[in-house]
């Protein structure tokens, strides 16, 4: 048993003044494997990423197991590798964690066997369990692969987290569920697609629904397929649903201020204006977001600081080169009609000439957009400073939105209804009624509007959807990342990490 247990977590021992020896054989045995950094007979056995963990809880028991009495498994050990055995249930794979190896163990220390229990079973058993219950705790908390390794600008703020507390009131606890339950995402929207990741296995697993469900089928579109067709197609949904789940685990528990999040492959914009009980109260809009093919819209995190309405739309230099300029050089009144001009290096707002367009071309001027029915960004843009130049805004082409697959932009992010987001993001400030937004979004010169609080953004993505009806929506991986993430899970234990977790 832990000693030294204090309400707010465990009383450490102080390794820089006193080294805490092993007491008794299980012990030595202990720290050996947890000092070794490695422990082979588990499926992942370098223990990079627990042994730190590992260590403070066992000095704080002074090197005893925390998981057995008198040589026998602890009721907590035994609810625990229950919860380990089932774990897919929450999206994670039951042989990460050793359940076979954790079962044959539990029944050697089991009470009445003929084989005589060693120090080294039972320290084999205590680390094996440590390492198991750590890594699934801090897997439903924070996902296994790091945001910030899959995405690298992905970068959440995230409550501390204290795993070896955690691990200790794991080992006493008499409800281990509660414990698992406590770290996994509070949010509805998680625990809908935790329901539909169980019916799903369970269609996949039924092979008297699956003919029923292709008898339907085969009737209602007349091409026959096979079981192992669907249970393939089954699985694949499966397999997504589990992806998403370990994006979502990437969610900070608690937000200071409600967030904006953009899914880019659902094409749809979130704003909320609380989470957790208050999650259904929220703004959704369609949205449009960058090419798959030259244009992906990155993944990454921001803070919105303030609304420009009727903005100049300063065209990227890569867009003037190869879009706007070879027009303008054919027809120099191509750029008058399109609301075009010309700016110099000092804000002078030069005449239409082929030498200004060399200027352009040579780095030494810019093209903007003037404010207007025809400005690329409509009536008002969304600023939260990042380095790829990414920001939401209106668009004059509505018809877009009418599109199911909505990646046609360069990068930036269109939005359906930017003035319900206006109107959403300034209902704190005085005399910003939708009257006065939609005077605003028509002004003929730009007009910056800063924010009280800077919200935050997440650009995500999410290529699985649960609705509160029960049915789910799959999206297409349309730049590949949810594959990308697949092939990082499969590496298995310990996962990349950036220099800090999360």
């Amino acid at each position: 048993m832990l000693a030294l247990c204090l309400p707010r977590g465990l009383v450490y021992p102080d390794a820089s003044r006193a080294q805490v020896s092993p007491a008794t054989p299980v012990g030595e045995a202990i720290q050996r494997i947890v000092s070794s950094n490695r422990h082979a007979p588990q499926r992942w056995p370098l223990l990079s990423d627990v042994a730190t963990d590992l260590r403070t809880v066992y000095t704080a028991s002074r090197w005893s197991p925390i998981w057995t009495v008198g040589d026998r498994p602890t009721a907590s050990a035994l609810k625990t590798i229950a919860q380990l055995t089932h774990i897919d249930v929450r999206g994670l794979e039951p042989a990460d964690y050793d359940v076979l190896s954790l079962g044959r163990l539990t029944q050697e220390l089991g009470v009445g066997t003929a084989v005589p229990v060693t120090p080294a079973a039972i320290a084999e058993f205590d680390v094996m369990l440590s390492t198991a219950a750590l890594r699934a705790l801090r897997s439903l908390q924070y996902g296994r692969v790091s945001a910030r390794i899959a995405h690298a600008q992905l970068r959440f703020p995230h409550d501390p987290w204290d795993a070896p507390s955690a691990l200790h009131q794991l080992a006493v606890s008499t409800d281990p569920s509660q414990q698992f339950d406590n770290a996994e995402p509070p949010y509805q929207h998680y625990r809908l697609l935790v329901a539909a990741l169980a019916r799903y296995r369970a269609l996949a697993g039924d092979t008297v629904v699956l003919r029923a469900t292709l008898r339907d089928t085969t009737r209602r579109r007349g091409a026959p397929e096979s079981v192992a067709t669907l249970r393939r197609r089954l699985d694949s949904r499966v397999e997504q649903i589990t992806t998403t789940l370990e994006r979502w685990r990437w969610l900070p528990h608690r937000f200071v201020v409600p967030p904006i999040i953009v899914n880019i492959p659902a094409f749809e914009l979130y704003a909320f204006r609380g989470f957790g009980d208050r999650e259904r109260d929220v703004t959704r809009m369609d949205v449009v977001v960058g090419k798959a093919f030259d244009h992906k819209t990155p993944v990454f995190s921001g803070a919105l600081q303030y609304l420009i309405f009727s903005p100049y739309w300063d065209v990227p230099p890569s867009i003037a080169r190869k879009e706007v300029l070879p027009k303008a050089r054919k027809d120099l009144d191509y750029l008058a009609r399109e609301a075009f001009e010309i700016v110099g290096l000092t804000e002078q707002v030069l005449p239409t000439s082929y030498d200004a367009l060399d200027l352009v071309a040579a780095g030494r001027a810019r093209i903007r957009q003037r404010p207007g029915a025809l400005n690329a960004l409509g009536g008002v843009k969304f600023i939260f400073p990042n380095e790829f130049n990414v920001y939401m805004h209106d668009t004059p082409a509505q018809a877009l939105f009418g599109e199911a697959r909505r990646d046609f932009s360069h990068g930036c992010i269109r939005l359906s209804r930017p003035a319900e987001l206006a109107a959403l993001l300034l209902r704190d400030q005085l005399g910003w009624d939708s009257a006065r937004i939609a005077t605003e979004m028509h002004r003929t010169t730009p007009l910056q509007v800063p924010l009280t609080v800077p919200v935050p953004v997440h650009v995500v993505y999410a290529t699985a959807i649960a609705r509160e009806d029960g049915s789910v929506v799959f999206h297409g991986d349309i730049y590949g990342h949810d594959r990308r993430l697949r092939a990082l899970l499969q590496g298995g234990y310990p996962y990349p990490a950036p220099d800090r977790r999360p």
